[in-house]
């Protein structure tokens, strides 16, 4: 039996990454839905507002409007189960990793590529593709990796 602790630490790392980034989504798709993106917006476009920093110019309500209308358009909920479905399945992968390695592979790995077509705009940022990146490591180790084969005595003559 070969032991899969790499396997093993990458996947927690990655499990952790991406609750943490569903954490955060959640709270987006939660401010999303109250409005406070557009709150926060429509203050910019004050130039008294405490988010302005002084000698800069405040937003227009055109460019407040603008980016409105683009986080409209990014579905939060989404991007939060495409975020929790693969830490859920990194789970079950790093407690399958040992008993069943290709298993464990395929689910890192399909897990990975869920993630990667669910959230392809935010992999474009650094960090949430770190937890992709481990999750990728963590599944073609799992894949390559073989049990060592115990040498076969020589016979003596």
């Amino acid at each position: 039996m070969i032991k899969r602790t790499g396997e093993r630490v990458l996947g927690i790392i990655g499990i952790v990454l991406f609750f943490l980034g569903t954490l955060f989504l959640g709270a987006l798709a939660v401010g999303a839905d109250q409005g406070l993106f557009e709150e926060f917006l429509f203050e910019m476009t004050d130039e008294n507002s405490e988010f302005v920093e002084s000698g800069t110019e405040p937003l227009t309500e055109e460019e407040a409007n603008a980016a409105i209308e683009m986080l409209e358009m990014v579905n939060f909920g989404l991007l939060t189960a495409g975020s929790l479905i693969p830490a859920i399945a990194g789970i079950v992968a790093v407690v399958m990793v040992k008993k069943k390695p290709i298993v464990a592979s395929i689910l890192f790995l399909g897990s990975a590529i869920f993630y990667g077509a669910t959230s392809f705009l935010l992999i474009a940022l650094i960090l949430p593709a770190i937890p992709l990146i481990l999750y990728l490591i963590a599944g073609i180790m799992a894949l390559v990796r073989k049990p060592k084969e115990p040498l076969e005595p020589v016979d003596q003559v």
